[in-house]
């Protein structure tokens, strides 16, 4: 009980610096991992296996990117309703809000997992892949497919983590899992010669067992709070699905944007583009990790300050994290111009390569993209703490696919290639002024 006050006291009047070292810290060193585990599996891909096995890697991304996109909605939507029913003090409707999306998310993954392994070749088609790349994209769904249920409620359990106060732990479990993945990545793809189904089925295996050590918290029925506990109900459903919408379509319209860009650049350059394409997307995965979380590490402290009405509070953690989102995206960006080539060296074998020589020269107009989406990242994950979640929404598609889609269909018309590797950091430039407009005249009416 004293730990539950202290928190609280932390949570409503703690020094900001501290709140965020509790729970942005250990978000933002849980990305890094992530981000780590996807560089690996990328170089071990790449090198290991050749471009061809990346890009078809890069294919199935949309589609894993969907999967995961229904996990989020359901997680970061429920994990909003808890930190704010806790907030108001209120833990029957808290513990209710998180039965209900973790039943919910059972049933999407099931129905998700029959749907493709019934139509996984023709989905594969249909998301870009060429004879050439077909056979390497379905081996990396194949191995993907039986773990769905699995991935999607280890994210939803390390939300609840989070939303119950355990930030660390999170961040140690999921660490953990990355660390495993690494391992086993190298052991299924290079040792055992699995290729790209071996890449998969380690990420599936690492978030299982990450999922059975958070399970140890999320599923006692002893704890405060359990997912085994409470009732399902249709309104908090909604609720969350409306507040999860926003991270929901942010996630959708990346996935669409990567889709968009594959088939541009197929069109353009064939699959030496998208391998140039997979190694941009593998290092910008990496450094929007770190904005990811900063930004999401402060959800639940954002939606309990809500609900606790505690609105100055709200605005001076948004500052603090809108500096510190800057900042970094300054440093990525000149990291980037500096040692970008050597980061792209890191997926490829061979430095004359024509997919290498894509990359650089992309990466360097690419790298902008880091000066911008900080603050839309933190803009998106505001309004959704907040349960304004049409107004991430908006914020998310114009990010994510309205401006990427008007400038990777005119910018190449006139530059060529380099107008698909402008256009992200345009787009993110152009949501940044829609987004600074909505939060000005939100804050005139709600503070």
């Amino acid at each position: 009980m004293k730990s539950n006050i202290d928190n609280r006291y932390l949570l409503e009047r703690g020094p900001i610096s501290r709140v965020f070292l509790k729970y942005s810290l250990p978000s933002v060193v849980t990305m890094v991992f992530f981000g780590v585990q996807t560089l690996v599996d990328g170089v071990v891909v790449g090198n290991h296996l050749g471009p061809d096995a990346l890009g078809g890697i890069n294919i199935i991304m949309p589609l894993y990117s969907f999967i995961m996109v229904l996990a989020l909605i359901v997680s970061i939507g429920s994990q909003v309703l808890v930190s704010m029913e806790l907030g108001r003090k209120n833990s029957d409707m808290a513990q209710d809000a998180m039965s209900t999306g973790f039943r919910t998310l059972v049933g999407i993954s099931l129905i998700v997992t029959v749907i493709l392994l019934l139509f996984a070749e023709p989905l594969t088609k249909l998301m870009g892949a060429d004879e050439r790349l077909l056979p390497f994209s379905l081996a990396y769904l194949k191995g993907l497919v039986p773990f769905i249920l699995p991935l999607t409620l280890c994210f939803y359990s390390d939300a609840m983590l989070k939303a119950l106060g355990h930030p660390r732990f999170s961040m140690i479990i999921m660490s953990l899992s990355v660390v495993i993945n690494v391992l086993l990545t190298f052991c299924f793809v290079i040792w055992l010669g699995w290729g790209n189904t071996g890449a998969s089925v380690a990420t599936g295996v690492a978030f299982t067992i990450g999922l059975l050590i958070s399970g140890s918290i999320t599923f006692n029925p002893k704890q405060r709070l359990s997912m085994l506990k409470g009732h399902f109900r249709m309104p908090l459903l909604r609720r969350a699905i409306y507040n999860g919408s926003s991270e929901g379509v942010s996630e959708m319209a990346a996935a669409v944007s990567i889709l968009i860009i594959n088939l541009t650049v197929v069109r353009l350059l064939g699959a030496d583009g998208v391998a140039a394409f997979t190694a941009i997307n593998y290092i910008n995965f990496t450094g929007v990790l770190l904005f990811l979380g900063i930004s999401d590490g402060l959800i639940p402290v954002l939606s309990y300050n809500y609900g606790a009405g505690n609105y100055q509070r709200i605005k001076e953690l948004f500052r603090f994290a809108a500096v510190i989102n800057m900042s970094i995206g300054v440093m990525v960006f000149i990291v980037l111009q500096v040692f970008g080539g050597h980061a792209i060296l890191l997926f490829f074998d061979d430095s004359e390569s024509q997919a290498f020589q894509i990359a650089v020269d992309g990466l360097h107009l690419f790298a902008f993209v880091f000066l911008v989406n900080g603050l839309n990242v933190l803009i998106i994950a505001y309004f959704t703490a907040l349960g304004k979640a049409m107004i991430s929404i908006i914020i998310s598609a114009a990010r994510g696919l309205v401006f990427v889609l008007v400038g990777v269909t005119v910018l190449p018309i006139f530059l060529g290639i380099a107008g698909v590797w402008a256009a992200i950091p345009l787009a993110e430039l152009l949501t940044l002024g829609v987004a600074l407009m909505l939060i000005y005249r939100t804050h005139k009416k709600l503070f």
